[in-house]
């Protein structure tokens, strides 16, 4: 199979390595994409005839060293991302000893992995698009290795590959339908580092702040019936009830519920979660972005979700997978449940522990507070009306505090984002002695106008209090809304418009309220939005509901049928695409000239009979009119020495057009001069 390759199909298959490893750009080191420039441009001076191959000696040190720097930089070269960064080096290493059909094929092979592992990493709409552009270049490269160096009227590669594909994509469609589901290419688990969304499990003062910085997408919901108000839309992910004097975190038995989730135990909660019910409740899905992270997000309390979710003791959800790509369930909430309506006695203490020697005027002050007031709802009443009136400033660049967090923020400095109120509150609460733990998560979303769901994005990552009361259980307190209630009732950008995504002066939402953006905006997620419910989502319990619904029921038989039939089509229209339509043939500038010549000859009564060779054409018409021998030998000579001796000359050509311009123009004037002649 050592055959020569034609040099125009080598810039294709360079180009094609080029537009596959394009979208692996973000994921890999700068010094990967550095050698396979390295190894491209090296083979291009090959090409051009200035540099020679490198030695078999020099392509195994590069091999060496790019293994060496693979297991450096990743400290293993199994996994995900080593892969992908070996991969790419591959490419550009088989292109310095690519001579022969055999590795040139190698090169397609490897680009045809490439365009296709991207979607490991993303799977919007955009990146499947990347990932169908890579195909089509990979495609176009093999059609270049097979067509003649000097192709004329030849479909170009390109265009030739992008037709092969789309004959294929009835087929493609009909197997994504009936085809039995199997978990997805880019389901397989990814790094940490893939992580990019969601508040970790500690929480100290700026962690939230930085997160309001992201335009990132945390999830979307999209909710059976009318949303709640802006108000009531918290989404709970985490609780923390552990501090240390400057980190709340989750605590050990929480822990050891979302270990035991990952073991598929069922019952996972160290004790039953008790509430008691409410008389409004809500039905949604959330469609969460990867974290990398065990827990969901739900509003109120949980009634019911999907499997694949537990609920936790302190009524949060919990996934008993890692959510290392986008999961989508559904949940029914109660939104004003009575969360532990009577506290166990050994989570009291947890709820109320402040660590010794910490924020000794903030201790001082809740006493003191405390002593004068004759209910924990008044104390509370009292901690918020301070909040509201005293000079307290929400900002997303708050300043560093010491290690009194608590005494620095409310006595000193006062300016803080979420979790500095949110910590604060919940430290008086407990120096009070009233049970309150911090919990994190996500308020408000913003609502798509062309369809009923919401996007809630990193910058609506917020922390809020929870205190426990006689008689009413776990009740939610947000002390940001004392000081900045526009957060809550509306959102955080028109709030902060100054500070609002300042670090990102490119993101569409920081310019959301011009009308235009607004449009595309939207009309973008929406598109993204369906492709996720109706290719990403497509899982066997939606295969099932959509088979059902088309052939009356689910059996092998119909299935079976269903499959045939359907396969038949998409077969057919394949063959209709390749035979249907006769193609247009395409001359070079000497047959069209040639071709004008003869249908000239034929108007007047010369037909070219069928079979009959220029040679032969060309001894009958100057038998015939020995008046046109002289041109039409002229015409014959030149066109058989520009099409069949293979030689090409600008000059031959220009005189062939121009002999059978002067040859038609003498045609017309001869005939018309007989037809004035016969008449008189």
């Amino acid at each position: 199979m050592s055959m020569r390759l034609p040099r125009r199909s080598l810039l294709w298959v360079m180009g094609a390595l080029v537009v596959c490893t394009a979208p692996h750009l973000p994921h890999l080191a700068p010094w990967v994409p550095a050698v396979l420039g390295f190894a491209l441009f090296w083979r291009y001076r090959v090409y051009q005839g200035r540099w020679p191959f490198p030695p078999v000696a020099a392509r195994a040190l590069l091999v060496l060293v790019s293994f060496l720097g693979v297991g450096l930089q990743f400290r293993t070269i199994n996994g995900l991302d080593p892969a992908i960064a070996l991969l790419v080096i591959a490419a550009g290493l088989k292109t310095l000893e690519m001579r022969d059909t055999r590795d040139y094929l190698i090169a397609c092979f490897t680009g045809y992995f490439l365009a296709s592992s991207q979607v490991l990493f993303e799977q919007e709409i955009q990146h499947a698009a990347m990932a169908l552009a890579g195909l089509v270049a990979v495609t176009a490269a093999l059609v270049a290795r097979h067509q003649r160096e000097s192709a004329r009227g030849f479909p170009s590669p390109l265009l030739l590959a992008s037709k092969m594909l789309a004959q294929a994509l009835p087929l493609m469609l009909m197997l994504f339908v009936v085809f039995p589901r199997i978990a997805p290419l880019w389901s397989m688990p990814q790094s940490k580092a893939a992580a990019k969304t969601g508040p970790s499990d500690t929480l100290s003062p700026g962690d939230i702040a930085r997160l309001g910085g992201s335009n990132a997408l945390a999830f979307r919901v999209a909710f059976d019936g009318a949303p709640p108000i802006q108000h009531d839309l918290y989404w709970r992910g985490l609780v923390l009830s552990q501090f240390d004097g400057r980190e709340w975190s989750v605590p050990a038995f929480a822990r050891m519920e979302a270990d035991l989730a990952l073991r598929g135990l069922r019952k996972v909660a160290v004790r039953e979660p008790v509430s008691v019910p409410g008389r409004e409740s809500v039905e949604y899905r959330v469609i969460l972005e990867p974290s990398n992270r065990q827990w969901a997000y739900a509003l109120g309390t949980p009634r019911a979700w999907d499997e694949g979710l537990r609920i936790g003791s302190d009524f949060r959800l919990i996934s008993t997978t890692m959510i290392s790509q986008r999961k989508s369930y559904w949940v029914q909430s109660d939104l004003d449940a009575t969360l532990e309506p009577e506290l166990p006695a050994l989570r009291r203490p947890l709820e109320l522990r402040l660590p010794e020697g910490f924020n000794p005027r903030a201790r001082e002050m809740a006493r003191q507070w405390r002593a004068g007031a004759r209910s924990d709802r008044e104390f509370i009443s009292r901690v918020l009306a301070w909040f509201r009136q005293e000079n307290f400033f929400y900002t997303l660049t708050p300043p560093l505090l010491g290690r009194d967090s608590v005494d620095d923020f409310l006595f000193g400095e006062r300016r803080g984002f979420c979790e500095h109120y949110a910590s604060a509150f919940t430290f008086l609460l407990r120096a009070a002695g009233i049970p309150a733990r911090v919990v994190v998560g996500y308020q408000g979303g913003e609502r798509n106008p062309y369809e009923n769901y919401l996007l809630v994005h990193e910058f609506d990552a917020h922390a809020w209090s929870e205190a426990w009361l006689p008689g009413e259980g776990w009740v939610r307190f947000d002390p940001t809304a004392a000081v900045a209630p526009g957060r809550i009732e509306s959102s955080l950008g028109e709030v902060l418009s100054d500070e609002f995504l300042a670090g990102s002066p490119l993101a569409f939402e920081r310019y959301r309220g011009i009308p235009i953006i607004a449009l595309v905006r939207m009309r973008w997620d929406l598109l993204t939005y369906q492709w996720a419910k109706l290719v990403l989502e497509y899982d066997t319990e939606r295969q099932a509901a959509l088979l059902n619904r088309m052939l009356g029921g689910l059996s092998p038989a119909r299935l079976v049928v269903a499959m045939l039939v359907a396969g038949g089509v998409a077969l057919m229209l394949v063959v209709f695409s390749l035979f249907g339509a006769v193609p247009r043939r395409r001359h070079d500038p000497a047959t069209r000239a040639y071709l004008r010549m003869c249908t000239s000859l034929a108007h007047s009564g010369l037909v070219r009979l069928p079979g009959e060779g220029p040679i032969d054409y060309c001894e009958r018409v100057c038998r015939e009119r020995p008046e046109m021998a002289a041109a039409v030998r002229g015409i014959t000579d030149d066109f058989l020495t520009l099409g069949y001796a293979g030689t090409q000359s600008a000059a031959r050509l220009a005189r062939l057009q121009a002999s059978v311009r002067r040859l038609r123009a003498s045609r017309a004037f001869f005939f018309s001069g007989t037809s004035r002649n016969s008449s008189t």
